[in-house]
């Protein structure tokens, strides 16, 4: 989504910068038990700056490079795309306001957990977004789904509560219907959509900025990636996966797979034994 809004000559849309993450981080702070809130804000109160004027000269920090960038680039508008910016959406709210507007992009919760074992695996690093799941849930694939499930409802929350400024895409929309999808979003911000900007935008393998790795070993839109839970994922696991994301994947239209039915203790020895037996005729 971004390398194609950034071929649009009204849109700057680089790579990941985390500004918002990071202006995010900075204001949030930590309730004590008797509920006194600890962090920059606060304590910059005690200090006789309120905090609209905090806020304010933050966003004026944040805004000042993507503006600046936007000179460089010769463009309109600008774009802000950080992956982990989901899991801060309502302070990223509080930030920026009314004086954006917001594209919100789901993607099936399965096929996020396949994403995530991969960028995990290739980091061999969790971001520090999903370290409170993964302390919390001792199997990672279960707290991959938590974290999309807890991120993905504040987002459609938000997106269903602002339809005035917000645009809620699938991905999966994307790949079957690019341009009515790109069609949509152009219109919502003012603009006119150019069928040409896609092949424009697949043509440049200049990866501008960080991230977006994937994006750029392909010259095409392909759903390659889409239902890909259903080849990487057992039954079992997707079941079990299901469990915890099945209520918003049946909001969002998605398929949800089976619940898996629990295996009582025998049964799971009979696999694992099988499985052995297998691996030693292999």
């Amino acid at each position: 989504m971004r390398r194609l809004l950034d071929a649009h000559p009204a849109i700057a849309a680089p790579g990941e910068t985390y500004l918002l993450t990071a202006a995010a981080r900075f204001l949030e702070g930590e309730r004590m038990v008797d509920g006194l809130e600890v962090g920059v804000v606060n304590g910059l109160g005690f200090l006789g700056f309120p905090p609209a004027e905090v806020i304010g000269r933050l966003r004026d920090f944040v805004f000042a490079f993507r503006r600046e960038h936007l000179a460089r680039e010769d463009k309109r508008l600008w774009l802000e795309k950080t992956a982990v910016d989901a899991f801060h959406l309502d302070t990223i709210t509080r930030l920026c306001g009314d004086r954006v507007h917001y594209l919100c992009v789901v993607r099936h919760g399965l096929d996020v957990v396949c994403s995530m074992q991969d960028w995990v695996a290739k980091s061999q690093a969790y971001p520090a977004e999903l370290h409170r799941f993964v302390r919390e849930i001792p199997r990672p694939l279960e707290a991959f789904a938590h974290a999309w499930a807890e991120a993905t409802a504040a987002i459609v929350a938000f997106a269903e509560g602002n339809p005035d400024r917000v645009t809620l895409v699938r991905y999966e929309d994307l790949i079957a219907d690019p341009d009515g999808t790109l069609a949509r979003i152009l219109a919502d911000v003012g603009e006119t959509f150019d069928p040409a900007a896609i092949s424009r935008a697949l043509a440049n393998r200049d990866a501008k900025g960080f991230s977006d790795w994937k994006t750029f070993s392909t010259a095409a839109i392909e759903g390659a990636s889409i239902g890909r839970y259903k080849r990487h994922l057992s039954a079992d696991t997707a079941g079990a996966l299901a469990a915890i994301a099945g209520p918003l994947l049946e909001h969002l239209g998605y398929d949800v797979p089976a619940a898996t039915t629990r295996r009582d203790a025998d049964a799971l020895r009979r696999r694992y034994l099988a499985g052995l037996a297998l691996q030693g005729l292999k």
